[in-house]
């Protein structure tokens, strides 16, 4: 489930970037120059990636975990 999940969300974050970047692909782009979707891409994912460290941050507990007795399993 956890790798389903894991995959999932790559698909579509790599689906939604492309489409963020697919408009600065028509015409020619200048040589040494970032065409402007993908700067909205990285931007995106930037903010994605903040969000996400926010959130984690917040609703992550603090310390050590509990030691289990038996295996470790997903």
């Amino acid at each position: 489930m956890v790798n389903t999940f894991h995959e999932l969300g790559g698909a579509i974050g790599v689906a939604v970037l492309s489409t963020i970047a697919a408009p600065s692909l028509i015409g020619q782009i200048p040589a040494g120059q970032i065409p402007a979707g993908f700067g909205g891409a990285f931007m995106a994912m930037t903010v994605v990636a903040l969000a996400t460290a926010l959130i984690a941050a917040v609703l992550l507990p603090s310390g050590e975990l509990p030691v289990l007795d038996g295996p470790h399993v997903h």
